[in-house]
């Protein structure tokens, strides 16, 4: 019970720290200038991943324990990027959905909805996950990550909209938001709690624990402070980007249980992030 304690306490105290931090840092000089000349704020996300490196090196812990591994990587990309495919019926239903009926995705009616196709979107990657077959090879991936990657980019380049901003928002939300925020609450949450509480739950093929459960509602908490930033004046929290974050979470929370790695979710993060938010750039839908 003490362990169980302790852990919860450590995992608590380094979310609260990066919250606090986010929220600090907004307004200062050097992150308005990232947003205004990069589009997003690196400083934050070094912060992000840094915390975590820093308390996983601390505590001497295996990189491995926490999904910072290349085992299996070609079956593991193969599974990312068919994971990439799968959250079309969030993204696109689902965000895509809500902006046609008029939905405001940061409140609860509009988080809900793109919440239930998260949850189909989830059921059928659970069917994924337990029908994969293994892979050999990872080339043809790594080149259809790569052609993804750059589509967003030849398309400004063709419509002679290429900027500093687009390439940046490609390379942050792949590197920064897809691996960093997988490194800390798949890597880092999940597989903490993990240890300290075991994953005695087997359901649908996936076997799992409350480690699952605290970092996706972990995940979705930090997405509710995505609207608070008292110094410009913005004191409301997100709850409906809250919701259906909270089920992304345990998309990705599943594929991590599942592979064992943070491959498969951070590409099936942070894809999508990279393609989807650079065309949103490129032709201004929101």
């Amino acid at each position: 019970m003490k362990t169980k304690i302790l852990t919860t306490q450590e995992i608590l105290s380094v979310f609260v720290l990066f919250l606090v931090l986010r929220v600090s840092l907004r307004s200062t000089s050097i992150v308005q200038w990232e947003k205004q000349n990069l589009g997003w704020t690196y400083t934050v996300m070094l912060l992000f991943i840094g915390i975590t490196t820093l308390v996983i090196l601390l505590t001497r812990r295996s990189w491995s324990e926490y999904g910072v591994s290349s085992m299996n990587w070609q079956t593991n990309l193969d599974l990312g990027f068919k994971a990439y495919l799968v959250r079309i019926i969030p993204v696109v239903f689902g965000m895509g959905g809500a902006v046609w009926l008029g939905l405001d995705t940061n409140k609860i009616s509009g988080g809900a909805f793109v919440a239930l196709f998260g949850i189909i979107g989830l059921a059928v990657m659970v069917w994924v996950l337990n029908h994969h077959k293994p892979v050999k090879s990872g080339r043809t991936n790594i080149l259809a990550t790569l052609l993804f990657l750059l589509l967003p980019i030849g398309v400004a380049l063709a419509l002679g909209k290429l900027s500093l901003v687009i390439v940046s928002t490609v390379i942050w939300q792949f590197v920064f938001s897809g691996f960093g925020e997988e490194f800390m609450f798949r890597g880092y949450f999940q597989s903490r709690l993990n240890q300290a509480f075991g994953r005695p739950v087997r359901l649908f093929g996936i076997q799992f624990g409350i480690g699952l459960v605290i970092a996706s509602l972990l995940f979705g908490l930090l997405h509710a402070f995505n609207t608070y930033d008292p110094a410009v004046g913005l004191s409301s929290l997100a709850w409906g980007w809250a919701l259906s974050s909270f089920v992304g979470g345990l998309f990705f929370g599943v594929i991590r249980e599942k592979t064992g790695t943070l491959v498969a979710p951070s590409i099936a993060h942070g894809l999508p992030d990279a393609v989807g938010e650079a065309l949103i750039k490129i032709f201004g839908w929101m």
